[in-house]
């Protein structure tokens, strides 16, 4: 768009001031009108329609917030970005909330360079409207992208799905950004994370739950009895300055504990819904204890383990199955990412991804999980460590072949809606349906020679594809499929709810197995059942005690990486924990496992059982030195720790 055609309506009571944002701005070929007070600017509202309003907070007659309400209310059809300016109303809490309530795209506190003001406004002027998922993920086939690329691709996004917010804050860290991301969740919650030079410095959700006393429990700093004495202390202090000044615990616990808590609340956001996204760019204080760049990688590791599900995943993936995947620059033997537990447990991961395998490659290789795989790539990909061909390679026709063989193996029996869905193009309403064939060509790689099996499958497929798109363009068909689609979807949750509540009662009658199979069925209708992994776990280290076979627990190590965060501070997770590291063998740490457990829910029979199992075993497994051949004895001191 040319610049000319912005329309700007300064609110400002200043005059000296607007008149001198006016004349910047239309030194910079911006139109921009100046209104003292803001029922003026609301009459004016009446016949122009500016595409920006940059307001001051304060102003005659109503503040800059409710001037802005009231435009919204008075005036809907106005499409308008907000820029709020002020040099009274500064501190963090009333920069957020009124970011928060306007949907501002920057506030600037006064005084503020005009220069910064001005390069926001030619930003958003150029922002490109394309699919949030299209937009997002073309990172994923450039080998090199630049801060600048980073700041303006997410510029450019509006709304994505919550399971993209943990890249989204990657990107964020990554651009050394300041100012407030609002998240607006589709039942109405808002949701606000602060950011200064990149760091994460405060994070506001709706639920207002803490995990303090829970986290700090956990973690070993206090007893429950000190943090019960602490809550009775009358005092308007909260808990951990309670703790602290009693001598409980120090100033860094607090800090690691605040941390955590951040984590927790971050991990709230990343939900299976999309979301409406407005950075608001602003100075941030940065203030303790905060996220660096070094701990949201490990808290990246976490999301993308616990929150993101694997069947998203696979879908977002579908059109890069047959693309080789390759290593970027950044990518090394020592890079930090590799040491994450999500990524170790995939043996030779770093070796398979250096000789430049597709991701189709690697799924048919038994040693990999795949579900693993899929979310150790998407942690390497969203740091861009690795990327994706620009076209799906084949070593061989027969390779072709095969492939071609599996994807029409994926959508045999699948209707047109759900076609679509399966490469993901089913939510990317604004493309064209020469775009999304487009798609369909990135999954099925160049057309085969004529005459060979592999185009015919080939050809079969995208006459399939192309019928989808014509059926799918239908305004009437797509109503009528989104109805049933929900129905559908609230049928099965219900059915995995009630399968889910009959596996828990048989875990505590001991039916491992029975318990593991009505979980495994409940997990294919439905990825929103709370405390899944957790419950899993449990039921499959149940199975392997019952055989007496722990050789292999990688299958439920894998099940307690994608605990999220906000499930691991009751009692269950200490417990399964504290069960995990008995069929480890480490007893000790199983104990004081348990005791956690015990220490959050002393009413928890089934821990109180496994504490006297486990004691009586500890006893037995102590051998009584003097009963001890002398050989044993001399020789337990030269073993290798």
């Amino acid at each position: 768009m040319d610049n000319k055609s912005v329309k700007i309506v300064i609110v400002e009571d200043d005059s000296t001031l607007g008149s001198a944002l006016v004349q910047s701005f239309e030194r910079e070929g911006l139109t921009a009108r100046l209104y003292n007070r803001p029922e003026e600017a609301l009459n004016a509202l009446k016949t122009d329609k500016p595409e920006y309003i940059v307001t001051d907070c304060l102003l005659p007659q109503m503040t800059g917030i409710d001037f802005i309400m009231k435009t919204k209310q008075l005036h809907p059809d106005i499409r308008v970005k907000v820029i709020l300016v002020s040099g009274i109303y500064t501190d963090k809490i009333f920069i957020q909330e009124s970011i928060k309530k306007t949907q501002a795209i920057a506030f600037m506190k006064k005084p503020f360079d005009v220069e910064k003001l001005i390069e926001i406004i030619k930003k958003e002027n150029v922002r490109e409207v394309a699919p949030a998922r299209k937009v997002l993920y073309q990172m994923f086939s450039k080998e090199k992208v630049t801060n600048r690329e980073k700041r303006k691709l997410l510029e450019s996004i509006e709304e994505v799905s919550g399971f993209d917010l943990p890249f989204i804050y990657s990107l964020l860290s990554e651009t050394k950004s300041s100012g407030y991301l609002n998240i607006y969740a589709q039942n109405g919650v808002v949701s606000g994370v602060a950011f200064a030079n990149g760091s994460i410095v405060s994070v506001d959700v709706e639920d207002k739950q803490t995990y303090l006393g829970e986290l700090l429990i956990q973690s070993g700093y206090v007893t429950p009895e000190e943090v019960q004495k602490a809550l009775l202390d009358k005092t308007n202090k909260r808990l951990g300055q309670r703790l602290i000044q009693n001598s409980i615990m120090s100033p860094h616990a607090l800090d690691l504990m605040m941390t955590e808590q951040m984590n927790i609340r971050l991990s709230k956001t990343i939900v299976d819904s999309q979301v409406k996204l407005t950075f608001a760019s602003s100075e941030v204080e940065e203030t303790h204890p905060t996220i660096d760049s070094d701990l949201l990688l490990n808290y990246m590791h976490d999301w993308v383990a616990s929150k993101i599900p694997v069947s998203w995943l696979k879908t977002l993936y579908t059109m890069w199955l047959g693309h080789t995947i390759s290593a970027t620059p950044s990518f090394s033997a020592d890079h930090p990412i590799l040491q994450t537990s999500i990524i170790k447990s995939l043996d030779g991961l770093y070796e398979k991804i250096i000789s430049a395998k597709s991701l189709n490659q690697l799924l048919t290789m038994n040693e990999m999980n795949p579900t693993a795989l899929y979310k150790a790539l998407h942690l390497l990909l969203t740091k861009g460590l690795i990327i994706f061909s620009s076209k799906a390679h084949f070593a061989s026709e027969a390779e072709h072949v095969s492939y071609l063989k599996k994807v029409s193996n994926d959508i045999k029996g699948k209707n047109p809606f759900e076609i679509m869905d399966y490469i993901g193009v089913g939510s990317m309403g604004s493309l064209t349906s020469a775009e999304i064939l487009k798609e369909f060509l990135l999954l099925l790689g160049d057309k085969p020679s004529a005459g060979t099996e592999a185009f015919k499958i080939w050809n079969d497929l995208m006459k399939v594809f192309e019928d989808a798109v014509v059926k799918t363009s239908d305004g009437k068909n797509r109503k009528e499929y989104k109805i049933e689609s929900e129905k559908s979807d609230a049928e099965s949750k219900l059915k995995a709810n009630q399968l889910f509540e009959e596996a828990k009662k048989d875990l505590q009658l001991n039916q491992y197995q029975k318990a593991s199979e009505k979980m495994e069925t409940a997990a294919k209708l439905t990825n929103q059942l709370f405390q899944l992994n957790i419950y899993m776990a449990w039921a499959k280290l149940g199975l392997a005690e019952s055989r007496k076979d722990f050789k292999n627990l990688k299958d439920i190590e894998l099940e307690l990486m994608q605990v999220p965060p906000d499930e691991r501070y009751d009692v269950l997770y200490p417990f399964v924990m504290g069960l995990y590291l008995k069929a480890k063998g480490d007893l000790i740490g199983a104990k004081k496992s348990f005791d956690k457990a015990i220490a959050i829910d002393p009413n928890f029979i089934v821990v109180r059982r496994e504490i006297g199992l486990l004691d009586a075993q500890i006893r037995s497994s102590k051998k009584d030195i003097f009963n001890m051949d002398l050989k044993d004895v001399v020789s337990g001191f030269f073993k290798k720790k």
